[in-house]
């Protein structure tokens, strides 16, 4: 047998093909979802049997395991779903990827599928060419759909043929042939090849390729889905190194239970391969080895989802043990909900930590005004004003680094290929990551100016401290009415008027203010320094509520 570079590079490159293909068609059928999809991951985590569906359905839609489990990682690192639904929704995962297999088995084998790429692309060209977006994404899984039976059937017939090669043949039927020790092993070689691959669905085409031609027999077969099952961890357990507590509790969950689900497995290997023989023969009329591990692999992922499902708070308390908390100092300004490895496998999913991120930004700005306000209540130049201060000051660098990472996250994720409305989205979220750090900018300034006073020993009048008072209310309110509006991403008429209403409320007085001070100077010149922090103060207060209203407007933005 003469197998050279040239047939190596066909062989990866037909994995490459694969992969590919299956990656077009989960982001066609993600762009299709789109916003329907994120509503369902939201809402249908209530409870146990809720989470369960949730999980059968996105990796349905996804066709990846791995991509479920990694955005439930980044879910539970944003907060918005708790560690004991995540582990239903693994749990669901893992009965959703056995539908890969299936496809495999059904079409991969038993149809010359190849057959029909060309014609598939070819009716996609007139989704491609339409106007609606929606219509663009349906094209797109087909083309992916055809490209993923293509690198299958180039798969099929690059690898290459052992039994024409009798030395290479002995070898693996050496190794196949030592019993219980066999089974280990193709279990080691299917984990080991996923782990590389970092997709399940590669192993289990080559093991039902293998199984196909007889170069294993089946049970070895089973064994490589086996290791595959373990795996697969590898992706989630990569995306929460990280995260935060709970994210890695949620990558440790999936571990545990595709190494338990495996452990019961290899105990009853042999009897439960004969029975999956036997459920082969009874659904199908015959037992082929193909159709087998596509029944071995359902049967192992529904049974374990039986047993587990009812362990979830078990689950949750193990890794709680084996994953303690870890005491941490002020987090103010970290970045709590998205994390530079917790980016979920589609960019489309992505965008509600992304969001829950931006809404935790905004409360930390609102605690750099608290503050603010702190700072006004003190006596001049007493050491909390400047304990005060130095807090200001830590967190607006923070603040910079948090929108740094925040931006590089939306980055990441518009180049994921979102649908159009999903990039609208992100163009919103850039406005107002950008505006929020604006506003972070402005609270550092009013503090840098009461330092300033304070230093200089400079008191406002009465009035001035009545009116200056006044002033910070009424940016408070604004910022307070802006807090609802992000954390809930309130779109309607009503929330936009009244942030409107706020502006103006904010800009009319800072007028009032600068007409008064300027027949205020007409008459008496002899403050100047005092009337300059004064001014300042107020004019930078004003310049909060344009960020504000920049920020709301940024939601509103069609």
């Amino acid at each position: 047998m003469n197998y050279g570079w040239i047939d190596f590079l066909t062989l990866v490159g037909s994995v490459g093909l694969f992969l590919y293909g299956m990656k077009l068609m989960s982001e066609g059928l993600q762009k299709i979802a789109g916003d329907s999809l994120r509503k369902v991951l939201a809402a249908m985590t209530s409870n146990r049997f809720a989470g369960l569906l949730t999980g059968i359905l996105v990796t349905v839609l996804v066709q990846s395991s791995s991509a479920t489990t990694v955005m439930v990682v980044s879910f539970v690192n944003a907060g918005l779903i708790t560690l004991q639904q995540s582990m239903a929704v693994i749990f669901g995962a893992n009965v959703g990827t056995t539908l890969t297999t299936w496809i495999i088995a059904l079409f991969g084998f038993k149809f010359n599928i190849a057959a029909l790429v060309i014609p598939l692309i070819a009716l996609s060209i007139p989704f491609f060419n339409s106007t609606s977006n929606k219509r663009r994404s349906w094209g797109e899984f087909i083309v992916g759909f055809a490209l993923l039976f293509l690198g299958l059937d180039s798969l099929n017939h690059s690898v290459p043929d052992l039994k024409s090669s009798p030395e290479i043949f002995a070898v693996l039927q050496q190794y196949s042939e030592m019993g219980i020790v066999s089974v280990v092993f193709f279990a080691c070689i299917g984990m080991i090849l996923t782990m590389v691959v970092q997709a399940s669905s590669a192993t289990f085409a080559i093991a039902l390729i293998m199984v196909a031609r007889e170069w294993i027999p089946f049970e070895l077969a089973c064994a490589m889905v086996v290791g595959a099952h373990i795996g697969t961890c590898i992706t989630p357990l990569l995306a929460a190194l990280s995260a935060n507590t709970m994210a890695k509790r949620a990558a440790l969950g999936h571990l545990l239970f595709n190494v338990f689900g495996s452990i019961w497995v290899m105990a009853v290997f042999y009897p439960y391969c004969d029975i999956v023989k036997k459920a082969t023969e009874w659904v199908f009329g015959s037992f082929s080895p193909d159709m087998g591990v596509a029944m071995f692999h359902t049967l192992m992922a529904v049974i374990n989802l039986s047993i587990m499902i009812w362990l979830t708070g078990i689950y949750v308390k193990i890794v709680s043990k084996l994953m303690p908390d870890k005491k941490s100092q002020d987090e103010s300004f970290t970045l709590k909900f998205i994390t530079k490895s917790g980016i979920a496998a589609t960019g489309e999913l992505s965008i509600l930590p992304a969001k829950k991120e931006i809404s935790h930004y905004a409360e930390e700005t609102y605690k750099m005004f608290g503050h603010i306000r702190s700072m006004l209540n003190e006596p001049l130049g007493s050491e909390r004003q400047m304990e005060l201060f130095e807090k200001v000051k830590s967190l607006e660098n923070k603040s910079d680094e948090a929108e740094m990472q925040i931006a590089n996250f939306l980055n990441q994720i518009s180049g994921k290929g979102l649908s159009q409305e999903s990039e609208l989205e992100i163009r919103r979220l850039f406005k107002m990551v950008d505006e929020l750090e604006s506003i972070a900018d402005s609270i550092y300034h009013i503090a840098i100016t009461l330092k300033a006073k304070s230093d200089q020993r400079v008191l406002l009048t009465e009035s001035q401290n009545i009116d200056l008072t006044k002033m910070i209310s009424l940016t408070d309110a604004a910022l307070v009415h802006m807090l609802k509006v992000v954390s809930n991403d309130d779109r309607s008429r009503h929330s936009l008027d009244i942030a409107n209403n706020n502006e103006d409320e904010i800009n009319n007085f800072r007028s009032q203010i600068r007409n008064s001070i300027f027949e205020e100077q007409t008459i008496d010149d002899q403050n100047y320094q005092q009337r300059t922090y004064y001014m300042d103060l107020i004019s930078e207060c004003e310049k909060v509520g344009d960020y504000i209203i920049n920020v709301i407007n940024a939601i509103h933005d069609s």
